[in-house]
């Protein structure tokens, strides 16, 4: 029987993650994940490890591309109730989880193509930001993954935001056909899965020569839960599942950007060059409809509410239909 062996939140989209053992779900997806994020304040875009952009009349291309922010340390201090900040180079600082929102001003926030509300976190939380990235501008123009050349740009201001809660009107809809389910600040899913029988196998490949690789953990992938006990690539063919109490949708498998070339614990590039783990999952990973992606780990809605935990057993209720069947 498979089972679940990792349980990972990131309260800011693109910071560090939170390992647990055990998470809540509800209707936005793992209690904290993703409920925070920086963004641009002159367009109020999001920002994150990697993002491109076109930002002036001529559409010259310029990129806003930060490794460091895996250097960034949130944990969650529920006793005080707060969201703590660490990083190499700066003070800690925290801010309220949930924000005084008789006072917090409200904006409207681009993440992707979706425009929603959130609240700005402070000045202090602010500021803290752009100090932080001052102090690693030399790192993050050393950490460029594809076109070396382009220019990078820093936002002259940066804010925090935190998701509006649904019972406000945070409204992004997680999938048309399942309603009351939305998406905090992850990039498409409430949820993604992650599966260790994948990995070895991608890692097999990397460390072929001519991928001219090394080993790389999952984490380099950002997923939210782990899965033991499948074969390689068995995800493929879910639909439906439960883990412990709690029922899920499989979506379709995430098509990878080029974040899974950055050490997440170093804020680092993969030094062996190409292609890199994209450039081998779009030669091996491609899907039928998508020839030029690379694809690993699962977009996932839940379909109900409760707990998991390490150690829960993961059961397939529904695969996709065979072809032939």
């Amino acid at each position: 029987m498979p089972t679940l062996t990792g349980i990972s939140i990131f309260p800011v989209k693109s910071c560090h993650s939170v390992e647990i053992q055990e998470c809540d779900v509800d209707a936005l997806g793992l209690l904290h994940d993703r409920r925070f994020m920086f963004i641009d304040a002159e367009t109020n875009r999001f920002i994150t490890q990697s993002f491109q952009t076109l930002v002036n009349l001529l559409y010259s291309p310029q990129q806003r591309k930060y490794a460091s922010m895996t250097l960034i340390r949130p944990t969650i201090n529920l006793a005080a109730g707060t969201l703590d900040f660490s990083g190499p180079s700066v003070d800690p600082i925290s801010v309220p989880l949930q924000p005084d929102i008789s006072s917090a001003p409200k904006l409207r926030v681009r993440i992707w193509n979706d425009i929603v509300d959130a609240y700005d976190m402070g000045d202090a939380a602010a500021g803290w930001v752009i100090a932080f990235f001052a102090a690693h501008a030399s790192h993050d123009g050393a950490n460029l993954l594809d076109d070396e050349a382009v220019e990078v740009v820093r936002p002259r201001e940066i804010r925090l935001v935190r998701v509006v809660d649904i019972a406000k009107g945070y409204t992004r809809p997680a999938h048309p056909k399942i309603p009351g389910v939305h998406t905090p600040f992850s990039d498409a899913s409430p949820v993604s899965f992650g599966y260790e029988a994948s990995m070895v196998e991608l890692n097999r490949i990397l460390e072929e020569p001519e991928a001219n690789g090394v080993k790389i953990p999952i984490n380099r992938f950002r997923n939210n839960l782990t899965i033991a006990g499948t074969e390689p690539w068995e995800e493929d063919q879910w639909l439906v599942i439960r883990i412990g109490v709690v029922t899920f949708y499989v979506v379709c498998p995430i098509d990878r950007c080029i974040v899974p070339g950055i050490d997440q614990e170093t804020g680092l590039k993969d030094s062996w060059g190409f292609p890199g783990p994209l450039g081998v999952l779009k030669q091996h990973r491609a899907l039928p409809d998508k020839p030029g992606a690379g694809f690993f780990c699962s977009h996932v809605i839940p379909l109900t509410s409760g707990k998991v935990k390490i150690g829960d057993e993961v059961e397939v209720l529904e695969r996709i239909p065979s072809k032939n069947t």
